[in-house]
């Protein structure tokens, strides 16, 4: 009789998927194309809001937007930013059940969205404050982390945040 897999999420699991979303600068989003029946895959920037929950910056033309706002419900797929060697399946990633949902470009909470989302990837300034690009939140539904053979674990929305801290913002 084969053991289950998965493990139960313990803290040395919550803060490697909390640090995986911190360090992201991409992801791998899957939308589902209604109109092929096949899901349809984009490498995406990718990073962390302040609660740790993961946040996209996409082009109003691009195919997966159009894709995410004729239905929000997606994939993320994550993978550890670190440089290790050895075996890439060994590797941990996690993939993400998230909805998504189009932020507002006006007011001082977008302002200062963009401000963090530069000072993490300066490159970004040149295309970020074009007016087809926005910010999607995807809100985290549940996942699977696989930290290394043997290491898998089901997450839960609240594995994803950071908890809050002393001004309740999880900053």
């Amino acid at each position: 009789m084969a053991t289950n897999p998965i493990r139960d999420v313990d803290l040395r699991a919550r803060a490697l998927v909390q640090d995986m979303v911190a360090s992201m600068r991409h992801a791998i989003l899957s939308v589902y194309d209604a109109a092929n029946g096949y899901p349809h895959l984009s490498r995406i920037a990718a990073q962390a809001d302040r609660d740790g929950v993961p946040m996209a910056l996409l082009s109003e033309i691009a195919a997966h937007t159009h894709l995410l706002e004729a239905n929000p419900r997606a994939g993320l797929l994550i993978e550890a930013t670190q440089a290790t060697k050895g075996d890439a399946m060994a590797q941990p990633r996690m993939t993400l059940q998230v909805v998504a949902r189009r932020l507002p470009r006006d007011g001082s909470e977008h302002a200062a969205r963009l401000d963090r989302w530069i000072a993490h990837n300066p490159k970004a300034r040149a295309y970020a404050q074009l007016p087809d690009f926005h910010f999607w939140r995807l809100e985290p539904h549940g996942g699977l982390l696989n930290a290394g053979f043997g290491q898998a674990y089901y997450l839960q929305p609240a594995d994803l945040k950071k908890p809050p801290t002393e001004n309740g913002r999880g900053e």
